[in-house]
């Protein structure tokens, strides 16, 4: 690795996390409607989650199953961007260097935890936030 290449991790990490919005959301959008619309008030409307996501594509198009997804594009590859990439440093660093050899555990973990720990900070306020904003 040489010295220019700690914006890779950055740029895999963002990368990661359009992928996980990319495979993930369309779940989440299955998930929400069968709760919103299978309740004992409003009866039965889809029978299981296949049908769901059948009736979304039907009606709405594939556009359905991402409705709402830009701001879990633009947090997921903000959050995946910065957990990438302070892991990568924090374990250069740990390492000795990008001439470190083969990542040894006893600088995985503690990289792993430190950038899982600095993600927390960034995450935990903005969840209260939106908790509280959705009356949870």
């Amino acid at each position: 690795m040489d010295g220019n290449s700690g914006y890779k991790e950055y740029v895999a990490g963002l990368m990661a996390g359009i992928a996980i919005v990319i495979t993930g959301h369309p779940f989440d959008t299955v998930k929400v409607k069968l709760q919103k619309h299978n309740t004992e008030a409003r009866g039965i409307k889809y029978k299981n989650g296949l049908h769901c996501a059948a009736r979304i594509l039907k009606t709405e198009g594939v556009k359905g199953l991402y409705r709402g997804a830009t701001s879990s594009f633009i947090g997921m590859a903000f959050e995946s961007s910065l957990v990438f990439g302070i892991y990568s440093q924090t374990k250069l660093l740990l390492q000795g260097g990008p001439d470190g050899g083969k990542p040894q555990p006893q600088a995985i973990v503690p990289s792993a935890a430190f950038g899982g720990a600095i993600i927390s900070f960034i995450l935990c306020p903005s969840e209260l936030v939106k908790d509280a904003s959705s009356g949870s």
